[in-house]
Parts: C-alpha cells; sequence; structure tokens
C-alpha cells in the first residue's frame, strides 16, 4: 500500500505512465498464481469445484450487485444494442498454462516470496499510471450517479459476502469481502488473496472477479433492455468499468453516464488497493 501511495504521488508529478510493463507484470502474476494454485491442487476434481465455485460466486456477486442497484429507484434512456465481443485470451491463456503446469509439473518453489515482489512492482506500476493520468479536477467534481454507483458495488460486495459465508460457500468471511471487493479487478485481488490466504484462495480470487468481467458482458446489454437502471447496470462492471467495459457503457449510455462510469471504476480502482490490505490487516 506504501508502494502504491509513493508511486501515485510520482507519477501524477512526472506525468509518466508504463502500460506496457504493467501489462506484462500482470500476465506474470496471473501465471505466478495459476502456476502456484495447480501445484497446490490435489485432484482434477478439486480442479474441476475449484471452477464451478468460482462461476457460481461470480453470478452470486453480479446478482446481488444487480438487486441492491435496483433497489435505487433510477432508469435512464439507453442508445441501442452493444455487439461487442470481448476475448480474454491475453488473460486466459497464461491462467490456464499456469494451471495445468502447476498440476502436473508440481515444482518446489518459494512462489509466495516470488508473488510478493511481482505484487510490489505492480503497485508500482498501477501507482504511476493511475498518478500520470488522473485529473484532481476530475475527482473533487464527481457526480453523484458515479459516488452512488461506488456504494452499490460496496453494499453488493458486502452483502455477496454474507450470503456465501452463510452458504458455506467460504469458510472465512474476512475473505469473502477481500474476494468480491476487488470488484472484478481480478489481476490484483488474486494475488493478494494468495499472498494471505494461499494459493488456490488466490486463484479462485481470480476467477470470480475474471468472470465477472465476462458476465458483465453478457448481462448488460439484457438489463436495460428490461430495466435501464444505470446505477445496476455500472456497478455490475466494478472497477472495469473505467477500462475493458468502458466500451460497453459507452455504447448503450449517453454521455452523462459514461463518465460516471469511467469516474466510478477510476476511483475504484484507487482505493481498492488501500482497501484490501487494511481488510485482511484487521
Amino acid at each position: 500500500m506504501a508502494i502504491y501511495v509513493m508511486a501515485l504521488v510520482i507519477g501524477k508529478v512526472i506525468k509518466r505512465s508504463f502500460p506496457k510493463i504493467g501489462d506484462a507484470i500482470v500476465l506474470t502474476l496471473i501465471f505466478s498464481i495459476a502456476f502456484w494454485g495447480g501445484s497446490q491442487i490435489g485432484s482434477g476434481e478439486t480442479l474441476a469445484n475449484v471452477l464451478i465455485g468460482s462461476i457460481v460466486m461470480a453470478f452470486l456477486v453480479v446478482l446481488t450487485t444487480l438487486g441492491v442497484g435496483l433497489a435505487f429507484n433510477k432508469e435512464t434512456t439507453v442508445k441501442g444494442q452493444s455487439n461487442l465481443v470481448l476475448t480474454q485470451l491475453k488473460y486466459g491463456i497464461p491462467l490456464v498454462v499456469g494451471l495445468a503446469f502447476g498440476f502436473f509439473v508440481r515444482p518446489s518453489l518459494p512462489f509466495g516470496t516470488i508473488i510478493n515482489y511481482e505484487l510490489y512492482a505492480l503497485a508500482l506500476i498501477i501507482g504511476f499510471n493511475m498518478g500520470s493520468e488522473i485529473k484532481l479536477r476530475a475527482i473533487f467534481n464527481v457526480t453523484k450517479e458515479a459516488l452512488v454507483t461506488i456504494i452499490v458495488v460496496i453494499l453488493g460486495a458486502l452483502a455477496c459476502a454474507g450470503l456465501s459465508y452463510e452458504l458455506g460457500l467460504l469458510p472465512n468471511l474476512k475473505l469473502a469481502i477481500v474476494m468480491f471487493m476487488g470488484a472484478g479487478w481480478y489481476s490484483y485481488t488474486g494475488p493478494i488473496v494468495s499472498t494471505y490466504y494461499g494459493p488456490v484462495y488466490g486463484v479462485v480470487a481470480f476467477l470470480i472477479n475474471f468472470f465477472r468481467e465476462q458476465i458483465t458482458f453478457l448481462i448488460v446489454p439484457l438489463l436495460v433492455k428490461v430495466r435501464p437502471n444505470p446505477y445496476s447496470a455500472i456497478a455490475i462492471g466494478g472497477a472495469t468499468s473505467m477500462d475493458t467495459t468502458l466500451g460497453l457503457y459507452s455504447s448503450i449510455f449517453s454521455g452523462e453516464y459514461s463518465l460516471s462510469a469511467m469516474i466510478s471504476g477510476a476511483l475504484l480502482t484507487l482505493v481498492i488497493p488501500i482497501i484490501l490490505p487494511l481488510t485482511i490487516s484487521i
């Protein structure tokens, strides 16, 4: 967290970003976590359970967030149906390859230390990138819609965490909160969960948030046809609404809510690296 905040300030001053380096670190982290997780999974049945459980919990957080958003009685006009199809091969390949290598090779490596250093590097680069791009005026003038969306994301994550714990899907309430509070940011949530709770839960955290992003592309175009509630729609995307799912929201909503999606996603991306470590340390 200290590295992230320091890099955020430096990035704001020097106005330099390193997106390609950040992307390379993310891909390396995905492979490392999957490699570690695969080496710890005892059988093919366990691997199947991890995948099925992650998909179930991804749908659970999407539906819970949808319900919370609908509690705010708000509707807007939509521009039309989006035909956007996102392929996540870039992120899916290192995940699958890492799981397979770990499962079959089962190496004895200091994965915890390796992932810690990769996480430090990611915090540094994310700080530089966010600091160089963030505009203070945009933060101070953030719209009411963006703030409400963030509230929906947080309430949805907390409600889903409690529900998952009560249903026995996850053994620890704090773990559940950290997993769902990742808000779709799988490349950060997976590594930090693996560091504190082990590689298998790290893979689960990665997959929950990974599938959440994919489900966003499937459910949001259908959702706005039935009930064009911008809070629900944008909150489902969580932190991804500032980048990967922003095109989807821009194709559906007017400029006001496209800006709201970008701001809420940016603020979530800004605070998640602070919230998750603090939650773990409590």
